[in-house]
Order: C-alpha cells, then structure tokens, then sequence
C-alpha cells in the first residue's frame, strides 16, 4: 500500500503536522484518523466533530467523505486543513 507524506493544519491549534496517509483509505477514515491524532497532540485546542472536514489548503475546497485518498488527488507534500 502506497502512503503520501501531507502536511494537515489545524487552524483551531494554528499548528501543522507531517502525517502519512494510505492512499487505499476513504477520506471519511481518514478524517476520524487525523481528528483523534490532533486531539492527542493538541489537548484542550482541538476537538473533533461529527462536522469536521478535510479542506485542499491551495484550492479550499472540501474533500468528498467517500473518495478515496488516491482518487481525491492527495499526493506528497499536499496541504490539508482540518476543521
């Protein structure tokens, strides 16, 4: 399975952490994935929703929860926000 280094903001924390992400895994898995990383890195600054998203940081548009990490074109040293 092929992993994509990315770069995930957290404006709520206003820091950036270096993950890898599968790229076989939805955007929905991968969302809860990264809402319980940064609630374990940032105690008390975030806290994840059931209305939590993963945003394209260059184009600002919401990633689709069932597309793949593959098919939504995340790639190496993309930049993501979650909010």
């Amino acid at each position: 399975m092929k992993k994509y280094l990315v770069d995930v903001y957290l404006p709520a924390a206003g820091k950036h952490y270096d993950v890898f992400l599968p790229s076989n895994k939805r955007i929905k898995d991968v969302t809860d994935l990264l809402i319980r990383i940064s609630e374990s890195l940032s105690p008390g600054e975030y806290k994840g929703t059931s209305d939590s998203v993963l945003i394209n940081a260059d184009s600002g548009d919401t990633y689709d929860s069932g597309s793949t990490v593959y098919d939504a074109g995340i790639r190496n040293s993309s930049r993501l926000i979650l909010t």
